[in-house]
């Protein structure tokens, strides 16, 4: 069996954050809704109550099959059960492994996220070094230029400049030259000494969002260490859970092949305790043939409930009377009897006053003891009682109704210990049923 996804890892988280968007928008409306009396936790309740259920129909269900298995081989018994249990876990399992699955795609995404951001505030702050370098160093000039128009100032002029400039010009034009080249150097160290306040001010706001930039990094920086130790985690679980899935699909492959093997073994065995089964009921026939004869009744009358009293103390009945599927064969049987819960050494007591007819082994129902209750109504009434651990009667002894006859057990074709109830009319089977009351 392989695991298969219907939806690459991307559309999953997509629709799971769609999905948290959509659970978002629905909390707030609620929560905003005026007049709503339902209680936000109703569906939590419904879904505990939907899980409660669950888990008693595969109790159940597990419980019924057990049931049904008691008269059969006790390893094909197990591996039976074993494989329906293993096919209820699975679908819990597989979707566990999608949850974890879907965290750590969900923790890569959220990962590659963070490193996303990561990386463009790493280029931010490279982008904002250069700048800053690169302004630093235009500040430099500029204020190397007004060092130099400083200092040509100071080696140029004299205490009265002005004057200087008016009497010292020999001619007109030169006294223009002067005034024009003072003017501009004035107006250059004046620009010079905005652009200055300017870079600076630009600087010191670079500066500021470097700062902020860099505590936004060092944020991302531990959002990406834990996001490492959250992410492997998650990993680690969607490989526990992959692997969980992939041992229980190789468990039940093997129960499978193993209860496939066993078949053939099973169905020549039943076929076999078949052949037992029918050689006994020539006997209870030839025995039932002579009682008739013996007695001379002609069979007309009919037997009531409550001619038969429970075999056990405390009845419990866990398989009826009945044909029904097998669940190894596949095919229907007949259960010819009533299986009543009796624990490893209950004693089993006399349904009615009868006679022992045998008490022995028989193949496939195990310790068996036969009582002749007599002719009831015209009829021939015999009761049996199977998979004995051991006997309490003597053949041809005359037993009470109530009294011990043996102890429950689980010999011959059995898997746990239980009272299989037979009850014969005229040496044919019946639901015994009928005829007990409690």
């Amino acid at each position: 069996m392989r695991l298969t996804r219907t939806t690459s890892r991307s559309l999953r988280i997509v629709a799971a954050l769609a999905l948290a968007g959509v659970l978002g928008g629905v909390a707030g409306g609620m929560a905003q809704a005026e007049g709503n009396t339902t209680p936000m936790w109703s569906s939590y309740d419904d879904e505990i109550a939907d899980a409660k259920a669950e888990r008693e129909r595969q109790a159940q269900q597990s419980a019924d099959l057990e049931d049904a298995l008691t008269d059969t081989d006790v390893q094909i018994a197990a591996a039976t059960k074993e494989l329906q249990d293993l096919n209820a876990r699975l679908p819990v399992v597989q979707q566990e492994y999608e949850a974890a699955q879907n965290t750590y795609d969900a923790a890569v995404l959220q990962q590659q996220i963070v490193a996303a951001r990561l990386e463009a505030a790493q280029a931010e702050d490279d982008s904002l070094t250069a700048q800053i370098a690169a302004d630093d160093e235009h500040i430099a000039e500029l204020q190397r230029v007004l060092a130099q128009v400083a200092r040509t100032e100071y080696q140029g002029a004299d205490t009265n400049s002005s004057l200087s400039m008016i009497f010292g010009a020999q001619s007109s034009s030169e006294f223009v030259d002067e005034y024009t080249y003072s003017e501009t150097r004035a107006r250059v160290q004046s620009n010079t000494l905005a652009d200055l306040e300017e870079l600076a001010a630009v600087n010191r706001n670079r500066q500021t969002r470097q700062e902020a930039v860099r505590i936004y990094i060092a944020d991302l920086k531990v959002q990406a260490d834990e996001l490492v130790v959250q992410t492997q985690a998650a990993k680690d679980a969607a490989e526990a859970k992959k692997k969980e899935v992939e041992d229980l699909v190789a468990q039940t492959e093997d129960l499978k092949n193993y209860l496939e093997s066993q078949r053939q073994r099973y169905v020549e065995q039943q076929a076999e305790l078949d052949a037992q089964r029918a050689a006994l009921q020539s006997e209870l026939d030839a025995l039932v043939a002579k009682k008739l004869a013996e007695e001379a009744v002609n069979g007309t009358g009919s037997l009531e409930k409550g001619f038969l009293s429970a075999p056990t103390a405390v009845p419990y009945i866990t398989s009826s009377y009945g044909w029904r599927l097998h669940p190894i064969l596949g095919y229907y049987r007949l259960h010819a009897g009533t299986d009543f819960r009796a624990y490893c050494g209950t004693p089993i007591l006399a349904a009615a006053d009868g006679k022992v007819e045998w008490a022995k082994y028989v193949s496939g129902l195990g310790n068996q003891v036969m009582l002749d209750n007599g002719i009831v109504s015209g009829k021939s009434l015999m009761t049996s009682y199977n998979h004995l651990t051991s006997f309490a009667v003597d053949n041809g002894q005359t037993v009470s109704r109530g009294q011990v006859v043996g102890y429950s057990g689980t010999t011959g074709t059995s898997s746990a210990c239980h009272l299989h109830f037979e009850v014969y009319v005229n040496g044919a089977t019946v639901d015994p049923m009928t005829l007990v009351d409690w």
